[in-house]
Formats: C-alpha cells, structure tokens, sequence
C-alpha cells in the first residue's frame, strides 16, 4: 500500500512539474507576443482566436476580452475591398491550418471593429502539437496604411514646412515694397486732394478777371489747358482711382501678414497659447483663392480663451475642410452662376472649444460616409483629391491634440464638420 501512495506522490509531482512547465510555457508565448514588433493573432483549428497582441489589438480596435473565441475570418478577413465577400475557405489562414501550409500575402484587406478597412500583408504559419499535429495557425501582419500615412504625413510635414518657409521668404520681399507704394499712395491722395483746391481757387479767379474783361488772352490759354487736362473728369475719377489702389495696397498687406502668420504658426515641435479665431482668419487668407469664385464665406468667432496647441496643424485642419466645402459647393452648382455658402463658427462652452465648418454642397453620400476618414479614400476625379486631406486632418485632432473630429451631412443641403478640442 506504500508503495502505491510513493507512485502516486510521485504521478501528482511529475503532473505538478508538467502543469508548473505549462504555465511557464504560456506565459513565454504570452510576453513573445506582446513584445513582437508585429500584429499576431493565434487561433485554434476553427478558426477561433484564442490570443492575441496588443499591437493586433490596437491595429483592430477590439479589446481581448471581445476578441478572444471571435472567428478570426469572419471577424477581421470576411470581405474584399469593394465589399464583396471573401469565403473562409479561400483565406490563407484555413489552408494553413487544412494542409499545414505557410503563406505570405502582401496588399489584402483586413476590416476593424468599427467598420473601417485598411491593407495589409501578413504571414500565416500553423501551430503543431508535440505529436506535430496542426492546433491551429499564427497570423502575424502590419498595417500598410498606417505605414504609408505615417509616410505620407512626413511628406507632407516636409511640404508645408517648405511652404512656410517660402511664403514667409515671399511675404518679406513683397512687405518692404508694398509698404513704399502703400504710403506714396497715401501722400499722392492727400496732395491731390489739395491740389483740387487749389484748382477750385483758380477756377473762381479765373470767373472774376473774366467778368472784369481783363487778362482775355491769358484766361482763353488756361481755358484751353482745362480741356486738354479734363479738370472735371480728373475731379470725378482721381480721387475713385486712389481709392481703389489704396484698397489693393490693404487686401496685398492683409495677404502678407496672413502668410506670415501661417508661415510661423508651425514654428517649433511644441505646444504653444494660441488664438484659434486668429489661426483660422490667417488660414481663410491662404486658401482665398479656393474659394472665392463659388462660395461666400461667413464667419461667426466667439470669444475664446487660449488654447495649447500646434498652430500650424489647426491651420492645416481649417485649410482641408474649406477646401473640401468649397469643392463640394462646386459640385453642386456645377455650371450655374449661383453663389454657395461657407460658415466658420467658434465657441467654447464646458473647457472645450468647438470649430464648426459648415457648406451648402450636396452632402455625403450615406454608402461612403463610413470611410470619409479613412486613409487615401476619396470620391474626388485624379488630381482633385489624393484621399490625405481628412485622415490627416483626423490624426491632428484626435492623435495631437486628445480632440474630436466628426460631421453631420444631408443630401442635398450640405455638409458640416465639428472639430472639439478640449482645453
């Protein structure tokens, strides 16, 4: 009877061991996982995740929790890009696991927990047992998108950051000149004004000598000047022809401190006080131009406090959905003379300051609303639009500055984008 108790002891010690080399075994798997560079997920014969990392997780958007026991195809790999659907026994991952196959697939779909898509290219490899039977296959993939925005956003920090320097160049060349015109302008208007005077004194000696009979030879002389100089049309169209330069002289000077302001507004990689109302007038003045032959713009500021942020960034959001309302008016209006509407309002209420940027073109389409944010989308023709403006736009607010960026669109009467950036 010992000695069956000395086996037992023995058995439970042996499984003990065994149990205690499996925990240590998973928790290895575990941490390798987490500390991969890439996205893996694991799943059994099924189909059926049973882990996953985080970097999966996050590329996803699922929790563990909600991830785990989830059919992997069905879950992350259940359609292509245009919607149709991808068959389970298509995918890679079910021919690893049915022939014990490996597989490398570069530019497939995979879909989030929110509906979104992005490319990928992964690697499958099933999972044997220590009789070298297929438990089930290992996933490991990157986020191409990702990739090519972070790529694309350091392209286009790399142009803006020329462009500032370029339009700060060109404001500074022009400022000097345009400073000289702008008073020349001002003196010629004065001195004109005085010299119209002077004429007008003339004109009443010029009446009194003639009512006196003298000088008639002299006055016929200053009479014939007077119709070769068209005093009176001078009178009537100078001071206009000053009016309008002057006027010219302000919208070039207007522009100037605009682009130095958009210009310096990116100075530096840190957050700085800004005044949001100032950052969209100077970012109104930028884009002018691509606007103002389809659209009014209507502005609506209130009282803001500072905020700290990336000056620059926040002009680029504002440029991107003016630009974006104004093409959208264009659409709409297509060949008509008719004018649309941009509004730009400000407010701040509960610590959190709320941008809203509003048009009157035709509004989303609801089958596409879904992906308006999504990176190198756009319904736009080639050379229009390069699908960067509104995911970059995104990544500013939600990424650099812990905001909201979301809109609200009717069919037919408009589109309008919120952005909330909290104090």
């Amino acid at each position: 009877m010992s000695d069956d108790v000395a086996d037992g002891k023995s058995l439970q010690k042996k499984i003990d061991g065994l149990l205690e080399t499996l925990k240590q075994v998973n928790y290895q798997n575990e941490m390798m996982l987490n500390w991969v560079n890439g996205a893996v997920v694991m799943v059994d014969r099924e189909g059926q995740v049973v882990q996953a990392n985080n970097a999966a997780l996050v590329a996803l958007g699922w929790t563990l929790e909600e991830f785990i026991g989830r059919h992997m195809h069905e879950t992350i790999h259940h359609s292509q890009d245009d919607g149709s659907e991808y068959p389970w026994d298509f995918c890679p991952v079910f021919a690893a696991i049915e022939d014990g196959s490996s597989h490398h697939v570069d530019g497939d779909v995979f879909w989030q927990k929110n509906g979104a898509s992005f490319s990928a290219d992964f690697i499958v490899c099933p999972t044997r047992d220590e009789k070298n039977e297929i438990t089930g296959a290992v996933l490991t993939f990157r986020n191409l998108t990702e990739q090519r925005l972070k790529e694309a956003n350091r392209i286009h920090s790399m142009k803006l950051e020329s462009i500032g320097e370029l339009s700060a160049g060109i404001a500074h060349e022009i400022n000097t000149p345009i400073q000289f015109i702008g008073s020349n302008v001002s003196f010629l208007q004065d001195s004109f004004q005085d010299l119209l005077k002077l004429v007008a004194a003339y004109g009443k000696l010029s009446a009194a000598l003639a009512d006196s009979g003298q000088f008639a030879e002299l006055l016929a002389e200053i009479k014939d000047l007077e119709q070769d100089a068209d005093v009176e049309y001078l009178q009537d169209e100078a001071p206009k022809a000053f009016e309008q330069t002057q006027s010219g002289v302000d919208r070039v000077t207007k522009l100037i401190l605009g682009l130095k302001g958009f210009a310096h507004s990116g100075d530096g990689e840190s957050k700085n006080s800004c005044d949001i109302n100032e950052i969209i007038n100077n970012s109104l003045v930028v884009c002018h131009n691509a606007y103002k032959y389809v659209a009014e713009m209507v502005t609506d500021f209130g009282e803001l406090p500072s905020l700290n942020a990336y000056p620059g960034d926040i002009g680029q959001v504002i440029i991107n959905l003016v630009v974006n309302a104004a093409h959208a008016i264009a659409d709409k209006k297509g060949e008509s003379s008719e004018m649309g509407t941009i509004r730009i309002s400000t407010s701040c209420q509960d610590k959190v300051i709320t941008i809203a940027v509003s048009d009157t073109g035709g509004g989303i389409p609801e089958g596409v609303r879904q992906r308006v944010f999504d990176p190198f989308f756009t319904t736009k023709t080639v050379g229009r639009g390069s699908g960067q403006g509104l995911a970059i736009s995104r990544t500013i607010i939600h990424d650099k500055h812990q905001g909201e960026l979301f809109f609200e669109s009717t069919i037919g009467r408009g589109t309008t984008f919120f952005i909330k950036l909290p104090l």
